[in-house]
């Protein structure tokens, strides 16, 4: 899947970086609200993960209409790989994270909520909240939250890269990331 793609357009950097910011927000902010038991930042963090769709379904077809941009430089061919294996869990992590939130608050009974709209209502009795189908709760927790943890290894590896591309190998992987010329 790999083009030969010297510089990048603008919407493939725009796209990018508006999706790795959001979902590192989306993931910093889940950490903490499950860590330190913040649950007031729930309907933020759901709310935001929903919108998120917005912009990383148009993210995934365009790398998947566009391919992966081609190695700024020659690697080694372990690192080639790496690289393609870490893309492809950012790209599929960054649909799945969102997705299984959203069947984990939606059949758990949560309801879905987006800064006031309600798309998914909650289901309560008598105070206690009542999973709508609880295989599909329980599964889609567990998954939410392995993907969360699979996501951030990706993303620091991702980071990591490119950081080792700058400074080490001092290409210009970062630089038509950020837009900047060669």
């Amino acid at each position: 899947m790999n083009k030969d793609n010297s510089t990048l357009s603008p919407l493939t950097i725009s796209l990018h970086w508006l999706v790795g910011l959001t979902m590192i927000g989306i993931i910093v902010i889940g950490y903490y609200m499950v860590y330190w038991e913040v649950w007031s930042l729930y309907p933020i963090h759901k709310a935001i993960g929903v919108l998120a769709i917005l912009i990383i379904l148009p993210r995934v077809i365009w790398r998947l209409k566009k391919g992966f941009p081609a190695p700024a430089s020659g690697y080694p061919k372990h690192e080639h790989h790496l690289s393609i294996i870490v893309h492809w869990l950012l790209l599929l992590g960054t649909l799945a994270l969102p997705i299984s939130g959203m069947l984990y608050s939606g059949f758990g009974g949560y309801g879905i909520n987006i800064f006031g709209f309600e798309l998914v209502t909650r289901n309560e009795l008598n105070g206690e909240v009542i999973a709508f189908n609880e295989t599909i709760y329980y599964s889609a927790k567990l998954s939410h939250s392995w993907i969360a943890y699979i996501l951030t290894g990706a993303l620091v590896l991702h980071i990591v890269g490119a950081i080792k591309h700058h400074v080490i190998d001092k290409d210009t992987t970062l630089k038509r990331m950020l837009g900047q010329p060669k």
